[in-house]
């Protein structure tokens, strides 16, 4: 029996309640096709849901149109895990070459599948209050977009202080630290100018949409 068959594999769930545990699982065992299967079908579930209540009345009067944007939402929760993993995955690699870690990239990957559970979580809870109190789909319930109202860049930045996100940004920083071996200060500079990134680019999309009428 090999040495990585007798470490205790990771608990996809216990990145709720210990998750530094699971990291220093990660870290000998990184597994990664059980924590996908779990989080793909996580986020399906919650895509169908908001696909469900979603309300756009201009044109969901459409025929056909409550089938394509279910189908849409569908593949949409069907392929997001895996590609958001697979580029977070490979940002996460280069930053550990530059930084002369010997984390591998198999481990970055495992790492970023379990912190990816957090997405789902975001993802099905905001697709059943969206079933079940309607909605754009744009505004998360769980995000302060949907206690502020706002336009253009503003409601950008308000859609992106959002729990889960924020949740999921706290988890990478451990991860890095645990899992990429980086010490405490790199991995929440990392991992927060990361999210600081994405705030930016949402803001600006945000911005641009509301220039051009969309």
């Amino acid at each position: 029996m090999s040495e990585e068959t007798n470490v205790q594999k990771p608990s996809l769930f216990g990145m709720v309640f210990n998750p530094t545990e699971q990291f220093e699982k990660i870290k000998e065992r990184p597994l990664i096709w059980g924590a996908m299967g779990i989080v793909t079908l996580l986020t399906v579930i919650g895509t169908w849901f908001m696909s469900l209540g979603i309300e756009i009345p201009e044109i969901e009067e459409l025929p056909g149109f409550e089938v394509v944007t279910q189908i849409t939402m569908i593949m949409t929760g069907l392929f997001t895990p895996i590609i958001v993993v697979l580029i977070s995955s490979f940002i996460y690699w280069i930053v550990i070459k530059i930084a002369k870690s010997e984390t591998t990239f198999k481990q970055l990957f495992s790492m970023n599948t379990y912190i990816m559970l957090i997405s789902a979580f975001s993802m099905l809870v905001n697709g059943i209050l969206t079933y079940l109190l309607g909605g754009d789909g744009e505004s998360l319930f769980t995000s302060l977009g949907s206690m502020i109202y706002a336009e253009g860049a503003i409601a950008g930045l308000f859609n992106s202080l959002e729990i889960f996100t924020i949740w999921g940004v706290i988890l990478s920083a451990i991860g890095l630290h645990k899992v990429g071996r980086l010490s405490k200060g790199l991995a929440w500079t990392i991992s927060i100018a990361f999210y600081v990134i994405s705030i930016l680019f949402s803001m600006i999309g945000a911005g641009l949409s509301m220039m051009v009428g969309v």
